[in-house]
C-alpha cells in the first residue's frame, strides 16, 4: 500500500524544520534531496531493507560447472546487498518426488517431522553484486524464489507508513550534519529579512541525535517478524 513518503513531502518536512521560509540556507533543495537519497536512504535501508520476491530459473544459470549459482535479474537497477531467503518448490527441495498435499494436521506434523531428519537444510551465499549460490548443490527444474534485500527505491514508496517519520527525522539530521562545516563558517548571516543569528545549537547536536535515532533502531529492528532470529540453548 502507498505511504504517503514521497521526495516532495520528505523536502517539505526538511524545510518546515529548518525554517527556510523566513531563512535562507546553504543548500539548495536539490543538493538536499541529493544527501537524502544518496546518504539516508542507504543508511535507512541496512537497518529497514527494501525486500521483494522474484524468480530464478534455469537459464539464469552462470554455467560452466556451477550449476547451483545463478545471476540474479535485477530489471529496475536495484542496489540488491543481500538475500532474506530461498524458497524451493517440492521439485527441486525432494529431488525430483513431489510430495502429496496433506490437510490433516496430525499426518502433516509427522511428515514435517520426518522430512526435518532426512531433508539437508536449504543454505544460499550472496555475492555482490548480482550472485547467488544456492546449496545443496541443485539444478533448478522449474523456478526458484529469492526473497531479496535492496536499499529501497528512490522514489521513496516502498517505505511503510509506520516507518514514515522515522526516515525524515533521519534525513533530516543528516541535512543538518552537512550544514555543519558550512554553518560554522559565520557568525551571522545577511538575509532579506536583516542579520540572523545562525542555529548553531541544533546542528551541534545532529550527530548526537542521529546516533540516538540509529541506537534505537537496532535496539527494535531484530523484534520485526520477518527479521531471522538466533536461538541459543
Amino acid at each position: 500500500m502507498y505511504s504517503g513518503v514521497t521526495c516532495t513531502d520528505c523536502l517539505r518536512y526538511i524545510n518546515r524544520r529548518l525554517g527556510t521560509m523566513r531563512q535562507e540556507i546553504e543548500l539548495t533543495d536539490d543538493e538536499m534531496m541529493e544527501i537524502v537519497l544518496n546518504e539516508s536512504l542507504v543508511t535507512y535501508s541496512k537497518f529497514f531493507p527494501y525486500r521483494y520476491r522474484m524468480l530464478i530459473t534455469a537459464k539464469d544459470s552462470i554455467g560452466g560447472g556451477y550449476s547451483n549459482t545463478y545471476l540474479i535479474p535485477n530489471e529496475d537497477r536495484l542496489e540488491i546487498f543481500g538475500i532474506h531467503r530461498v524458497y524451493l518448490d517440492n521439485v527441486n527441495q525432494f529431488g525430483g518426488t513431489v510430495l502429496p498435499i496433506v490437510n490433516d494436521p496430525f499426518t502433516s506434523q509427522l511428515l514435517n517431522d520426518y522430512l526435518s531428519s532426512v531433508i539437508t537444510p536449504t543454505t544460499f551465499e550472496f555475492q555482490p553484486p548480482n550472485i547467488v549460490t544456492i546449496r545443496p548443490k541443485i539444478e533448478i527444474a522449474g523456478s526458484a524464489m529469492l526473497e531479496v534485500k535492496a536499499v529501497h527505491p528512490k522514489h521513496l514508496k516502498t517505505i511503510g507508513i509506520e516507518m514514515r517519520d522515522e526516515f525524515y527525522k533521519l534525513a533530516y539530521y543528516d541535512i543538518l550534519q552537512s550544514l555543519y562545516p558550512l554553518r560554522h563558517r559565520f557568525e551571522s548571516l545577511n538575509t532579506p529579512f536583516g542579520v540572523i543569528q545562525p542555529f548553531l545549537e541544533e546542528i551541534d547536536q545532529a550527530e548526537a541525535n542521529r546516533r540516538e535515532l540509529l541506537d534505537s533502531w537496532r535496539e527494535n529492528m531484530l523484534r520485526q517478524a520477518n527479521v531471522k532470529k538466533l536461538w541459543i540453548a
